[in-house]
């Protein structure tokens, strides 16, 4: 508890007056894999996408179940902090490592906090201090939890708001965790349309033009089979992605699996280098707290894992087929490598249309087939390629951009 008491008397000391209008809005999806999320028709994260930073290739450390996963996400540490690794709760230290929600208080005067949650152990295993309001709604009932978004968000002194939306892992629990999985996807695309009333409902707030909000989305874990809770690549590979006035749109770096904490193989080294789950937190931290001395991103105190990715992260120009001399157009890529599809995501407020070109590494253009394009997203189904490198030209109106791509 001492690291909570300690930042309680450091802010009151300084009388810290974090503005009332920097806002949080974090959105969870439990149980979506990376490729599903990739192939699937979200319209609305697409957009986020294209807008803000994102990770479709972090990994997740191990445990993939709810309540460590969560955790993590929310307290901004790993499982030997916050001592979560099962779905009872049991041990937890969030005395001393709280939710993100409870280290803010102290700092921002009348911070007006709200969950909404479609598992009920994220609610019951919480003390009431961590959120101003805590909200069940029935176990996945999206709608419900739509419903509940909507009515708070209409209240202009909420300041963070949390909510969880669990149909696609039901599915994946019932029918499969799989790409190839009609219904997973199904439901992946259901949450978007969601999501797409959530941010609405965000827009039209009467004040919103005078706020600076920023919004997180994330998943848990991924899914194998029917079931999740192993260390597989399938259930470690973790997307999450953010948006905001002082969010770059960027894509963060890939780097090789560090490796799980559950099987004791973490390299450390490698995993500093890789956004990870315990950044959300730190993220919407250093939002809520930047320009004080309450920011965890100057006081080490915290003893917080994570990093915050508000700052800008400047990608190398993409190699390539010369430039056509237009505007350039920033591409985020997953994955690459890759073995059949490969997505690109990039901004077209206008929904201009997209044309793109495909060359061989020797210059010979290759002809690919039609690939499913929508307003910020192509998908390019490079499996019945030989492998080898490949660059793709992705142009919108006067703008254009060139990836090179490894095909395996």
């Amino acid at each position: 508890m001492k690291h909570f008491y300690i930042l309680t008397l450091l802010c009151v000391s300084l009388s810290i007056q974090a503005s009332q209008k920097r806002k949080v809005l974090i959105i969870g999806i439990a149980g979506v894999r990376s490729d599903a999320l990739q192939k699937a028709n979200t319209p609305t994260i697409d957009g986020v996408i294209a807008k803000g930073f994102s990770t479709y290739s972090s990994w997740h450390r191990g445990h993939t179940i709810s309540a460590p996963s969560w955790s993590t996400i929310m307290c901004g540490v790993e499982y030997d902090k916050h001592a979560v690794v099962d779905n009872t709760y049991t041990g937890n230290n969030y005395a001393t490592f709280p939710y993100f929600t409870v280290q803010a208080k102290p700092c921002v005067p009348n911070l007006y906090s709200v969950q909404i949650v479609q598992w009920a152990p994220m609610s019951d295993n919480l003390a009431n201090d961590v959120w101003s309001k805590k909200i069940k709604v029935t176990y996945g009932a999206g709608d419900q939890s739509v419903s509940a978004a909507q009515t708070q968000l209409a209240n202009p002194n909420l300041d963070v708001l949390f909510l969880c939306f669990d149909e696609a892992d039901i599915v994946g629990h019932n029918t499969g965790f799989s790409p190839d999985n009609a219904e997973y996807i199904k439901a992946i695309e259901t949450v978007d349309g969601r999501i797409n009333s959530v941010l609405t409902a965000l827009h039209n707030r009467p004040d919103y033009a005078n706020e600076d909000w920023i919004v997180l989305l994330t998943t848990d874990y991924g899914g194998i089979g029917t079931t999740h809770g192993t260390n597989t690549d399938q259930e470690r590979t973790i997307w999450w992605i953010g948006q905001g006035n002082r969010m770059s749109p960027i894509q963060a770096p890939s780097t090789v699996d560090p490796g799980s904490v559950a099987l004791a193989n973490y390299d450390a080294v490698k995993g500093a280098k890789n956004p990870g789950q315990y950044d959300i937190a730190v993220t919407a931290l250093d939002h809520l707290l930047r320009g004080s001395k309450c920011n965890p991103t100057i006081n080490p105190i915290w003893g917080l894992d994570g990093k915050s990715w508000l700052d800008s992260i400047h990608t190398e120009t993409p190699n390539g087929i010369a430039s056509l001399h237009l505007d350039k157009l920033m591409l985020k890529v997953f994955p690459n490598p890759s073995t059949d599809v490969i997505s690109f995501w990039f901004e077209n407020e206008k929904n201009q249309p997209v044309t793109y070109n495909v060359w061989d590494e020797l210059g010979k253009e290759i002809n690919i087939g039609n690939a499913p394009i929508n307003k910020n997203k192509l998908n390019i189904d490079f499996s019945q390629q030989v492998p080898g490198i490949y660059y793709v030209r992705v142009m919108i109106g006067n703008q254009q951009a060139t990836e090179k791509i490894i095909h395996n």
